[in-house]
């Protein structure tokens, strides 16, 4: 019987089993210490995405409310004596109120009278800025366009300078003696120093139309108790303060007028401003000086600024409001702060005796004045 040949075994040698053992030396790092170290990072990379996704759907979603829902438009138009650019003094209120209420402040400074014609001519006004106050005529023309003026106060006050040519060696001029000049009784500067071997250069008044600039009005009404000028005034006409400047600067024996909070932001090596005594007493004033009251200085240059809000026909109530609100925002005490600091006089200082003069409505009852109409 033959054998049958066995298959051959076949010997199975055992798998090499490597063992990683943990290293503490400072050679060698942990290998799970990579691993948490590669898994937080990635996971934070994710979560930067996640968030930087987040903040960009965020943006994108404000950016589509405000063009299906944008907020409230607010015009405020008038006075470049308080809401021009260089000033920042609007700048400043527009940051502040639109950080507190979701409106968009729309400012022009066309000047006090433009902003009246500018009402009336149907361009946005809601709220009105004045550097005198509303005459009856202006009034009366607002409420013939249908307009009524549901709110009215004073914002502040605002001290006029005058500025000659800086060659000009007069420094120094009595009130007495400039209401001549703008009446034409005074016509070169000789006469005002009343020297033989004086300046002799003859007087140019340079000014804004009186229909545009509550300035030159203030000046012309309260300085020379007129409306325009006479013949013998020397008078040419400029457009805006930075224009009627330049003019006075290159025309030698001008004078212009301008405010003082306005004239503190050029450089007062091209400045001559005009001191001024008042009343005609010995000590002449120059109201660009750090140390400058309102009790040193004429009171007829010393002029209330004015806020109207405008309501009309169709103007929503909200709009209307927001007027009402911003105008007691101006009025406030973070208000009054930024107007201090762009060189104007709060309201709240009362040590002139300087009249406020309000539309028909609003005049005190029982001690107190109402800001706007019930």
């Amino acid at each position: 019987m033959t054998d049958t040949p066995r298959k051959p075994t076949m010997t199975r040698e055992p798998v090499p089993v490597i063992i990683v053992e943990d290293r503490d030396d400072d050679d060698h790092p942990p290998l799970r210490l990579y691993a948490i170290l590669i898994f937080l990072g990635t996971l934070l990379g994710t979560l930067l995405g996640a968030i930087a996704d987040l903040g960009e759907a965020t943006q994108t979603l404000q950016n589509l409310g405000e063009i299906f829902n944008p907020p409230l438009e607010l015009c405020v138009v008038g006075s470049d004596t308080v809401l021009a650019q260089e000033l920042q003094l609007s700048g400043q209120w527009k940051a502040a109120f639109e950080a507190r209420n979701r409106v968009r402040l729309v400012i022009r400074d066309p000047g006090s009278g433009a902003g009246v014609t500018q009402a009336i001519a149907g361009e946005c006004a809601h709220v009105l800025v004045m550097s005198e106050a509303m005459d009856g005529t202006q009034y009366n023309r607002l409420l013939d366009a249908g307009f009524s003026v549901d709110c009215a106060a004073e914002i502040g006050y605002d001290v006029i300078s005058f500025v000659t040519d800086i060659n000009n060696p007069v420094g120094s001029i009595r009130e007495s003696s400039m209401r001549d000049i703008l009446r034409g009784q005074i016509t070169d500067w000789r006469t005002i120093t009343r020297q033989v071997n004086a300046f002799t250069q003859p007087i140019f008044i340079l000014a804004r139309p009186v229909e545009a600039s509550g300035t030159t009005k203030h000046v012309m009404s309260m300085i020379a108790n007129q409306a325009a000028f006479p013949s013998p005034v020397r008078y040419l006409e400029c457009n805006s303060n930075e224009e009627c400047l330049n003019m006075t600067l290159a025309t030698p024996g001008s004078i212009y007028w301008v405010s003082t909070s306005w004239l503190r932001t050029k450089p007062a090596r091209y400045l001559r401003v005009l001191s001024l005594f008042q009343n005609d007493e010995d000590v002449a004033i120059n109201p660009l000086t750090d140390n400058f009251t309102l009790d040193e200085y004429p009171d007829t240059l010393a002029r209330p600024l004015y806020m109207y809000v405008l309501d009309r026909e169709g103007l929503s109530p909200d709009t209307r409001a927001m007027g009402e609100t911003f105008l007691r925002f101006v009025r406030s005490l973070d208000g009054q702060q930024i107007l201090e600091q762009n060189a104007f006089i709060t309201y709240f200082d009362s040590a002139a005796d300087i009249p406020i003069s309000l539309p028909p409505g609003f005049e005190a009852q029982d001690g107190l004045r109402p800001l706007c109409r019930p």
